[in-house]
C-alpha cells in the first residue's frame, strides 16, 4: 500500500521526525487533517500539497509520482475502493450495533415480564410469555454484541497491518 498518497505522507513526516501536530503548524491545517490525509480520508489540495512538499524536503514529483496516468488512475480506483470498504465496515458495525441495543431493551422488557410474580390480572390483561423466550433473546443480543466486537477487532488489525 505503499502507492497511497497518505502512505507517503506518514512516511515522509516520520523520517523528519515531525509529530502530526507539528507538521499541521507548518502547513497550516489542524491536526485532524494531517490524520486523515495520512488514512487516506481525504487528499490535500494542490496548495497544500505544494506546502508538504516544501516542509518535508520533497519535490512534487517524488511526493505524487511520476507514473504514467493509466496507473494514477488505477491507484485512485483503488483507493475509492478502500475508501468505499471503510465506509460498508463503519455502516455495518453502527447497524449491528442499533440491532443490538434493539434486541437488549426488548431483552430486558421480556425478562422483566417473564420473571416478575406480577404479571397483571389473571383475566385479560394477563401477559403470559415464556421465559425460554426471555433466554433466546439474551443469546441473541450477546451474538449480535460479539459480532460487532469480532468486526471491529478484524478493522483495527486491518488499519494496524497498513502502519
Amino acid at each position: 500500500m505503499e502507492n497511497y498518497l497518505g502512505d507517503k505522507i506518514y512516511k515522509a513526516r516520520k523520517a523528519k521526525g515531525f509529530s502530526q501536530e507539528y507538521l499541521a503548524g507548518l502547513v497550516g491545517v489542524s491536526r485532524q487533517t494531517i490524520s486523515q490525509w495520512e488514512n487516506d480520508k481525504f487528499q490535500p489540495n494542490n496548495d497544500n500539497i505544494d506546502m508538504l512538499c516544501q516542509v518535508l524536503d520533497l519535490s512534487r514529483e517524488e511526493f505524487i509520482g511520476t507514473a504514467d496516468v493509466a496507473n494514477n488512475d488505477s491507484d485512485r480506483l483503488n483507493n475509492a475502493r478502500r475508501i468505499k470498504k471503510q465506509k460498508v465496515f463503519t455502516i455495518l458495525i453502527g447497524v449491528v450495533w442499533a440491532v443490538a441495543l434493539i434486541m437488549t431493551i426488548v431483552t430486558v422488557l421480556m425478562g422483566f415480564i417473564c420473571l416478575t410474580s406480577n404479571t397483571g390480572d389473571m383475566m385479560d390483561n394477563s401477559y403470559s410469555i415464556p421465559q425460554y423466550v426471555f433466554y433466546v433473546l439474551l443469546a441473541v443480543s450477546v451474538i449480535l454484541i460479539l459480532i460487532d466486537v469480532g468486526i471491529i477487532i478484524l478493522k483495527t488489525q486491518d488499519k494496524n497491518k497498513r502502519l
